[in-house]
């Protein structure tokens, strides 16, 4: 089963180690998986998109059943269309002060209305690949923060699998490519990658078996009170 991952290269630089890890991860796992992965790598520096205007208009109406599109059409329009038509979603992020890059902060925002269009991105399979320059340089807290607002989304959070099935990839590295050195980093994130389209088949063959329609519908008076 062919299964569509689309991988978020969250890193500012050019010749990134995120995009280097997404590239290795998903080659190693499809010699593994005979090429059962049909992966695309998105690079947000190459976007040009502004933050979110928190404007209230995009989601849906709140007086009918109707979807409203972001009033800001740009470069991520293209990049949303991408992720409701992936099976399976791999954000690889630098670690900044324990956290995500602002890319991912300022990217993320933007899904909003994704959610408000009754969870578009529910039950996608989404895991997290965080690369610090030390060990115990925050990869971990990145990791978790990062998976919170997929949370949101009614996304499925996977980590590494495999033998230890911890957070996801920690990875380790300083200039461009060294992540392409760092062994239990690379292990790590082939796993993670595998992991993604585990989850991912499972559901998509379940979904396929059972002619399921996601419930989820999105309301703005619910929990509000």
């Amino acid at each position: 089963m062919k299964i569509r991952i689309v991988g978020l290269n969250c890193s500012p630089r050019t010749e990134s180690n995120s995009a280097a890890i997404l590239d290795k991860s998903v080659e190693m796992a499809n010699a593994k998986l005979g090429g059962a992965i049909d992966f695309e790598r998105v690079n947000l520096r190459e976007c040009k998109f502004d933050a979110c205007l928190a404007c209230g208009v995009c989601g849906k109406r709140k007086d009918r059943e109707e979807f409203m599109p972001c009033v800001q059409h740009d470069d991520l329009d293209a990049v949303m269309e991408k992720l409701v038509a992936a099976d399976g979603i791999v954000v690889a992020t630098p670690v900044y002060f324990g956290l995500p890059s602002d890319l991912f902060s300022k990217f993320i925002m933007r899904t909003r209305y994704l959610r408000h269009q009754d969870f578009k991105l529910a039950n996608k399979a989404v895991a997290v690949m965080a690369i610090a320059g030390r060990r115990s340089g925050g990869a971990e807290t990145t990791i978790i923060s990062t998976w919170l607002p997929f949370i949101r989304h009614g996304c499925l959070i996977v980590g590494n699998g495999d033998q230890t099935c911890q957070f996801g990839t920690m990875g380790w590295a300083g200039p461009s490519g060294q992540i392409l050195t760092d062994d239990w980093g690379m292990e790590q994130a082939e796993q993670t990658m595998r992991r993604v389209y585990e989850v991912a088949s499972l559901v998509k063959a379940g979904t396929g078996t059972l002619n399921h329609q996601c419930p989820m519908r999105f309301s703005y008076q619910a929990g509000t009170r």
